[in-house]
């Protein structure tokens, strides 16, 4: 969640230029919504230009780690949850899973970052960082379970490592974590003793593939915009030129003085009549 003032002009500047409509999510990240097809690659130079990089929301990956202001900022604070937070972001960014993960530091026991309903949710304590895993919101919430308590920094990630990349190979399709570990057998004890206890022997293993993600992170929008067959494929209209790409098809309305679609109900004049035969 952490970003600079002019990080917030830079995306402010921006959605006024395509006029999108701006919205921070729970995960503490910026939503710009209403772009057409053709505009993205230009509104993602301008916010590589700005120093951003993809959310990777369009994937079933790594969303955003969440964090609380930490021992920076809150007196209660017993670590500096924004650090981590940013650190295990930086290393596990456009990791493909199954399905998307969601992750989070809180400072202290108060748990302000809500880390016990994530993927891989990580609190501060007096001695280190205390490990939880398989968390869950959504229809079906889950609260998550302690992996391992007052780790320091290095096994804290060693241990992440690890159970990504075991769940990643071990999980079905389309299968959250929280699935995953109810359909477990031997449950938490039996996911502690791999990958904790190495009980399986394939620690080093997890932890080299992991370390194999890591060193060949792109940032798929960077890529798409300087590559020019990429960017070929955003268009609206294959053959129309640059100024007639626009969808006269998509259409808002203002609320709040900010744009939303037009519902079925306010298109409806707009439609094709149907004709009986």
């Amino acid at each position: 969640g952490e970003v600079t003032p002019d990080g917030l002009i830079a995306v402010g500047q921006i959605a006024k230029k395509y006029n999108l409509y701006t919205k921070i999510t729970g995960g503490q990240r910026v939503d710009l919504f209403g772009a057409q097809i053709h505009q993205l690659p230009f509104i993602w130079e301008e916010l590589n230009a700005a120093g951003f990089e993809s959310g990777h929301a369009y994937g079933k990956s790594l969303r955003t780690v969440k964090s609380c202001v930490g021992s920076t900022w809150c007196r209660y604070g017993v670590d500096d949850s924004v650090g981590l937070a940013i650190e295990l972001e930086n290393r596990y960014k456009g990791l493909r899973s199954p399905h998307k993960l969601k992750m989070a530091v809180s400072g202290c026991t108060r748990e302000c970052a809500e880390a016990q309903g994530k993927d891989v949710g990580v609190i501060a304590t007096e001695k280190g960082w205390n490990l939880y895993v398989c968390g869950n919101g959504g229809m079906k919430p889950r609260h998550a379970e302690l992996l391992a308590s007052d780790l320091d920094t290095e096994t804290l990630i060693r241990y992440i490592d690890r159970f990504f990349m075991f769940y990643i190979q071990t999980a079905d399709r389309l299968q959250r974590t929280s699935v995953w570990r109810d359909n477990m057998e031997g449950g938490l004890d039996y996911l502690k003793s791999v990958i904790v206890n190495d009980s399986l022997g394939l620690a080093e293993e997890l932890e080299r593939r992991m370390s194999h993600v890591v060193g060949t992170y792109q940032d798929e929008w960077r890529t798409a915009v300087e590559d020019p067959e990429i960017r070929k494929r955003f268009q609206t209209y294959i053959n129309a030129s640059a100024d007639q790409q626009a969808d006269p098809h998509i259409q808002f309305t203002n609320v709040r003085d900010q744009i939303r679609p037009l519902n079925d109900a306010e298109r409806s004049e707009d439609r094709i009549p149907m004709v009986e035969a």
